[in-house]
């Protein structure tokens, strides 16, 4: 953390928000990884399999033209398992679907969902490694959750996999997206559904959960909003519980300006505001709003680590930062309850 701040200050110590290249803006602040990168709710799954089960999906991914040379290149053997679960289910492999407790099916084009295809076929593999590996680099144990939440889930994508690999825990998923949350209720019986609205509170008891995760959902809120929505969490939560939480921060002005998602003078404008004041906020969906989220606090919003911590504590504990984490773009934070 103090790496990350010292170099903020840095930036703007050297006059770097006069130049007029934006290479200032290249974030030499590598993503991280975290501390502990087990992929877990991948291996969780993939552990179900047997030799053959593997060498079944194998050979059905061999015996498809071009999927195999396209996905692995030349590797004699598929060593991703999140690959090898991928596109298993994609190509509806039994032992895929058996072993494992994954549910196919893809949510219609009418229907929001963050990503389709081959490689999501077994759901947010990605994310739910994510969010599992970040509450064990925190030192928290999926072993002792009883109830979770994915706040902001809209058709299930991640819940697809964590149902799947933890059925222990008692699932919970909500969004204001109302067909989404038809679509998943209808779909994927390893969760509890329901929509929510924009503004707290959500329809579950005080100190029923011990974890929250919200992928890309802190970076939608316009600043009071969100920390309207943390109070929230901590209600939720009992004592010690986790969230799990991505946002916006400063690498993601780097991502984007790569991308050419945003212009020059854009990045220029978020990097001020993120050292100025600590956040930066546009309602940039327009009236046909977010797939029907016309809310004027749903946007599109940067939050620095200063302005996080200085707001979030002493009510949290801020156990892991891995700035970029999540796609090198957004940071990753777990924060506990106090």
């Amino acid at each position: 953390m103090a790496r990350l701040l010292g170099e903020i200050r840095a930036l703007h110590q050297t006059g770097g928000i006069a130049e007029e290249d934006g290479a200032h803006l290249n974030r030499e602040l590598a993503p991280r990884k975290l501390a502990v990168e087990r992929r877990a709710a991948t291996e969780t799954l993939f552990a179900r399999l047997s030799e053959a089960d593997v060498e079944s999906i194998e050979d059905l991914i061999r015996a498809t033209p071009g999927a195999w040379e396209h996905y692995f290149g030349e590797a004699d053997r598929a060593t991703d398992h999140r690959l090898l679960l991928n596109l298993g289910m994609w190509l509806g492999a039994d032992a895929a679907s058996e072993r494992t407790g994954l549910v196919r099916g893809e949510p219609p084009e009418n229907i929001h969902a963050m990503a389709r295809g081959a490689l999501t076929a077994a759901g947010g593999l990605y994310e739910a490694d994510m969010v599992i590996d970040a509450l064990f680099s925190a030192g928290g144990d999926i072993g002792a959750v009883r109830a979770a939440l994915d706040f902001g889930c809209s058709s299930g994508r991640v819940l697809r996999s964590l149902t799947a690999a933890y059925p222990q825990v008692a699932w919970h998923g909500c969004d204001p997206n109302g067909p989404a949350i038809e679509w998943a209720r209808a779909n994927l019986p390893g969760a509890s559904f329901f929509v929510s609205d924009d503004v707290p509170p959500l329809a579950l008891p005080d100190g029923s959960l011990d974890l929250i995760y919200a992928i890309s959902i802190w970076s939608h809120f316009e600043p009071a909003r969100g920390l309207q929505w943390f109070e929230e969490m901590r209600r939720l939560l009992r004592p010690d519980g986790h969230l799990v939480m991505t946002t916006h921060g400063l690498t993601s002005v780097d991502h984007y300006l790569k991308g050419n998602e945003r212009s020059l003078e854009q990045s220029r404008e978020i990097e001020t505001a993120l050292y100025r004041r600590g956040t930066w906020y546009r309602a940039e969906f327009g009236p046909e709003g977010d797939w029907g989220v016309t809310d004027p606090a749903w946007g599109n919003a940067f939050l620095s680590a200063e302005w996080l911590l200085a707001q979030l504590c002493p009510s949290w504990r801020v156990l892991e930062f891995a700035p970029g984490r999540n796609q090198d773009n957004q940071d990753v934070y777990v924060l506990q309850k106090v």
